[in-house]
């Protein structure tokens, strides 16, 4: 099955659901302009992460439809040079927050090119936004173009659950920021909030994607609209009794013991 297929039938699946859902709605509703998802849905614009995420919303897919749309993402990147996979050394500085924020404030409305303007937005030296610009511009993902920096469609990604020494320093970095906000940051203008819970640990990777959905939901949601500010949302699941020394048993294990307890 092509990519066209594949959108072609989800649309159709959509109109017969409601006949005025139409591609420019699916544009609308997916906050992408009707010229851009025509590309995509002809295959004569590559499929990013970002726009199969946004089409995934767009067209109400279920999570087996979302990864079905994502091989096409795994795919077409690659073979267009679209996704670049980072050097475990090179993880040491772009999974820290400041390369991530200079990216995203190169979005907002008001941005300016100079070194001094990204450092006093982001309350960084000059020194260490330097650093953080030479090294986006040397992955290919900015450029100088006329004295100013310019976003190039690409994605900085690290293969999934690697247990890597950078990626656990990248989240202490988050929240070492976090915790700057929270004690900084006027209360209408952050949210922090917390629930403890006892859980079945059957439903960990199925709350894991619950997760990972609704990031993505936020993130069409806050980018709507005029962008003025550069915001982190972080989300941590994690166990406050000791899992260290104890095996998680498959669903049907524990669904058999539970069977066996009550007869």
């Amino acid at each position: 099955m092509t990519l066209n297929r594949f959108l072609s039938a989800k649309l159709e699946e959509m109109q017969k659901k409601n006949p005025r859902f139409s591609m420019r709605a699916l544009a609308q509703k997916a906050g992408i302009s009707p010229g851009r998802l025509n590309e995509i849905f002809h295959e004569r614009r590559p499929l990013s992460d970002h726009y199969s995420n946004r089409i995934s919303y767009g067209l109400s897919l279920t999570q087996e439809e979302q990864v079905t749309l994502s091989s096409f993402v795994t795919v077409r990147a690659k073979r267009m040079n679209f996704q670049k996979v980072l050097e475990n050394q090179e993880l040491r500085l772009i999974t820290s927050w400041e390369p991530y924020a200079i990216l995203n404030l190169m979005k907002t409305d008001d941005f300016e090119s100079s070194t001094e303007w990204i450092a006093k937005r982001l309350a960084l030296s000059v020194e260490k936004t330097e650093e953080c610009l030479n090294l986006l511009e040397a992955q290919g993902v900015i450029k100088m173009k006329n004295g100013r920096w310019l976003r190039i469609p690409s994605q900085l990604t690290t293969t999934s659950e690697i247990p890597s020494s950078a990626i656990v320093e990248g989240h202490i970095a988050n929240l070492r920021k976090s915790e700057e906000a929270l004690r900084t940051v006027p209360m209408e203008k952050r949210h922090f909030g917390t629930i403890t819970m006892p859980i079945n640990v059957a439903k960990i990777e199925e709350a894991k994607q619950m997760l990972t959905q609704f990031r993505r939901k936020m993130c069409l949601l806050l980018e709507d609209g005029p962008k003025t500010e550069v915001y982190n949302l972080s989300m941590y699941l994690y166990p406050l009794t000791d899992v260290n020394d104890r095996d998680f048993e498959s669903p049907s294990v524990i669904a058999s013991q539970i069977d066996s307890s009550t007869t």
